[in-house]
């Protein structure tokens, strides 16, 4: 076999062109960015200097001397005295208003500071997350709601349903229903219908409260049982007064946002067979601060077996819930979970729809599963019961596994007629490693299963003593592949040799850890069309290696909760849950052979990296899914037989495998289905996203790919381009597959050359009108312009600089000629915008 030719060498964004302008080389270009900051440098030494001599001759004035007396009593008195009148305040409280009157604003001051009383579990979750970048994040993207903008494009939509609100009462705190109550009065989408059916509140006042609202709203419709039933009870009842298409579900101390509605209908105009629809949640403080928040994937069927994570705020159509049956009673406390999963299990997956944004509050009371669900055993036990009961009508054959103190299940799937699998270990030498890979395997509890072992050119006698000695094995056998390394090539060699229903790529650097690894990954494969299982991997140090892989972290993709310890549990626990993904890492892989074959095996081009991420995408555009569990757990001495991308000719090398990766996948990395929009990017924890990327249906929005690849001086030589005024670049493009079909804006990275410079420089891209700008001279900053529009694919443009001094405009030099750096975006605009147009 002769290893695979190599295609053409792919350049985004080569440049084509130069008029008055010239590539730096990287050397130069670092070394003017070291003269910049030496100047820089040096004139902060000189201010420094500055403010030290006006600060000793300060220190040395005699107003100064005059005034150290007074500055003295001053500390006194902030240290002795006014702790001392404190404490006699909070002694004796009526002193306050006779020094408010001798001293107006004093008392605040000084007024003593209520001694907190013993931290509760929940005092101690409040705090930890209120004072965390998460209100900063909500002040920023989430508070503004452009209620104008939503009420001129719901004027548009042709489908302006009825949505009925069902709301349960028993005993709520008179403040709280009052505010559940006003969040439906305050939609701005005002088609709906509240439904409160209170179940035999003790609290007289709870009925005056509910009789008050129906008084004053047509809309609001009460029903009052004689005796209390429970919550499945009171919320059938609501159910029957419902009049609207779709019907959601509000707890009694709960909120919704003012455009909930507003973004529930928009889901109906775009997909018109939705029958299910959840959104993003967040909790509240007792005084009514956020915090909390959780930021789903979209629709997950594993995931609704492990965890309760769609019923706020919870919406799904009249018509499928009745034909269910509503909910069902004796489930108290995981009613919800109960209902969603049977409702899923009667539509279809296209049907379910996940609306990416915080549309619910969940109030943090007393007692509340918003706490803690540990507080509600009798919750805990009704959710158990409710996905065993979905297990059984599924005839699906499994376990559950209660983790996180019982607040989530891990699913443990039994394989069905132990299927053959081959596990395959490519292997260079390394013998130790080896060795403890394949010793690591005599723990496996799964019955069927071989071992191939791919040698590629190992040399080390070690290593040929362990492989002959593993061929006399039973179960075992060695295959040569003596050509170049090249994990997908040699992969594709060795399993189209192999009889067997499922194969495991394995890594020689890893160890199996549990002896039920293998059963657990078989088990899940058989579920759910899933073509692909990937495992929970550690590090030797007991952090985390993989636990799934999201889609377009840092410009690539990358491991989920990497590094974390042992005590991680993920956003919405999701470490500990099996589920669906978009890819696994290829260094614990169980696949099954059948749909491998169809997707034509591994693509060859990814010789060493990114070719598991291009499999998986392979196999959900096939149609397939790709799952995860934890249940799985393999040590992984990451990169050590092969090293890692550290090197000049490795990180060009990645670098190409990452064009070409975007090149084939631009749409599926922008927008990952198990990765929620208002999560980051930027870094494998799953924080919020700075900014969010999701699509706002009342708002324009850009899309787009920056090229060759997002950040390439990861991978690339800087060869920035020196463009005098009056200069001008050409550049040619090639746009991914699917991203965009046409370019409305374009970011370039620009520098300054004159330090201090503050003159503006103009740019323009072709005819489009001129951007004024003032680049930093102490680094490369992006600067944007809106464009023509340039239709197609494979694109041409014109850069022209106008100003007093000349620009570098970042460069790479890409395969030995130089590509810019250059972000293009298509703008996206409103339904609203697009009748206004067509009018």
């Amino acid at each position: 076999m002769t290893p695979p030719r190599r295609r053409a060498r792919t350049r985004p964004s080569e440049i084509t062109t130069l008029s008055d302008a010239e590539p730096m080389s990287e050397v130069e270009f670092l070394h003017l960015l070291l003269d910049n900051r030496t100047i820089e440098r040096d004139d902060l030494a000189n201010q420094l200097s500055t403010r030290s001599s006006q600060l000793n001759e300060l220190l040395g004035s005699s107003s100064w001397r005059i005034t150290k007396g007074v500055r003295q009593l001053s500390t006194v008195l902030k240290r002795d005295v006014a702790p001392r009148v404190a404490e006699e305040l909070r002694r004796n409280p009526r002193l306050l208003p006779l020094l408010d009157r001798l001293r107006p604003g004093i008392t605040e001051r000084l007024a003593p500071t209520p001694v907190p009383a013993p931290p509760t579990h929940a005092d101690s979750e409040r705090l930890e997350i209120v004072n965390g970048p998460y209100l900063e994040w909500v002040e920023r993207y989430d508070t503004h709601i452009d209620e104008a903008a939503i009420r001129s494009y719901l004027t548009t939509l042709k489908h302006q349903p009825i949505i009925s609100i069902i709301m349960p009462t028993f005993n709520p705190p008179i403040a709280y229903l009052r505010e559940a109550i006003e969040s439906v009065r305050n939609q701005i989408y005002s088609n709906w219908q509240l439904c409160i059916v209170d179940d035999a509140s003790t609290n007289p006042e709870v009925r005056e409260v509910i009789a008050e609202y129906v008084a004053r709203d047509r809309r609001i419709v009460a029903d009052y049982r004689s005796t209390t039933g429970n919550i499945s009870t009171a919320t059938n009842d609501g159910i029957a007064r419902a009049i609207g298409d779709y019907v959601g579900f509000l707890d009694h101390d709960d909120m919704l946002r003012p455009h909930s509605l507003a973004w529930v209908v928009a889901t109906i105009n775009e997909y018109p067979d939705t029958a299910i629809m959840y959104s993003d949640e967040d909790k509240l403080t007792w005084d009514d601060r956020r915090f909390s928040p959780y930021f789903k994937p979209d629709f997950d069927p594993l995931l609704l077996l492990a965890q309760n994570y769609m019923t706020h705020f919870f919406v799904a159509r009249r018509t499928e819930l009745r034909q269910v049956g509503g909910l069902r009673v004796g489930l108290d406390g995981s009613q919800d979970w109960d209902l969603a999963l049977r409702l899923t299990e009667a539509v279809e997956e296209y049907q379910i729809r996940h609306i990416p944004a915080i549309l619910y509050h969940w109030r943090m009371i007393e007692g509340s599963t918003a706490i803690r669900v540990q507080l509600k055993p009798e919750a805990m036990g009704a959710g158990r019961k409710a996905v065993e009961e979905a297990i059984s009508r599924r005839s699906l054959s499994a376990t559950l596994e209660p983790v996180s103190e019982g607040a989530y299940n891990l699913v443990h799937f039994q394989p069905s007629g132990n299927p053959r699998v081959a596990i395959v270990i490519p292997t260079r030498n390394h013998a130790d490693l080896l060795s403890q890979c394949l010793d690591s395997l005599e723990i496996t509890d799964y019955p069927n299963y071989e071992v191939v072992v791919i040698n590629n050119e190992s040399d080390e006698p070690e290593t040929l003593e362990l492989l002959a000695e593993v061929s006399k094995r039973p179960n075992n056998r060695v295959l040569d592949y003596p050509h170049p390394f090249n994990y997908a090539a040699m992969h594709n060699w060795a399993i189209a040799q192999i009889d067997a229903d499922y194969v495991c790529m394995l890594n020689n650097d890893t160890e199996a850890i549990n002896a039920s690894w293998l059963t657990d990954m078989v088990g899940l494969a058989q579920q759910d069309n899933i073509a692909a299982v990937g495992a929970l991997l550690w590090y030797p140090d007991e952090t985390i290696q993989h636990c799934g892989v999201i889609l377009g972290i840092n410009g690539e993709a990358g491991h989920r909760y990497k590094l974390s310890d042992k005590t991680a549990i993920g956003h919405g626990g999701r470490i500990l849950l099996a589920g669906r993904l978009s890819a696994v890492t290829g260094a614990a892989m169980l696949v099954s052979k059948l749909a491998f074959d169809e997707v034509g095996g591994l693509d060859e081009e990814f010789t060493v990296s990114l070719n598991d991420i291009d499999l998986c995408l392979k196999f959900t555009e096939a149609g397939y899914h790709i799952g995860y569990t934890p249940a799985a757990q393999l040590i992984h001495h990451e990169s050590k037989s092969r090293g890692m991308d550290t090197e000049p000719t490795k990180k060009e090398r990645y670098g190409t495998e990452v064009i070409r990766y975007w090149q084939k996948w631009a749409p599926r990395i922008l927008h990952d289905p198990y990765h929620n929009p208002n999560a980051s990017i930027d870094d494998v924890g799953c924080g919020a996203a700075w900014p969010p990327r999701g699509r706002v249906p009342w708002l324009d929005y850009f899309d787009g790919v920056e090229l060759p690849t997002p950040r390439p001086a990861r991978y690339f030589p800087v060869n920035p381009i020196l463009l005098a005024p009056g200069g001008e670049i050409d550049c040619k493009l090639q746009i991914p597959t699917g991203a965009l079909d046409s370019i409305d804006r374009i970011t370039l990275w620009v520098l300054e050359t004159e330090p201090y410079a503050i003159e503006p420089h103009y740019f323009s891209i072709g005819d489009s009108t001129k951007v004024s700008a003032v680049p930093s001279w102490l680094h490369l900053g992006p600067i944007t312009i809106d464009v023509d529009r340039i239709i197609g694919r494979s694109s041409s443009l014109r850069l022209r600089h106008d100003g007093e001094t000349p620009v570098l405009i970042e460069a790479v030099n890409l395969f030995g000629r130089s590509s810019l750096r250059i972000k293009v975006e298509q703008r996206y605009p409103t339904a609203y915008a697009h009748s206004a147009l067509d009018e």
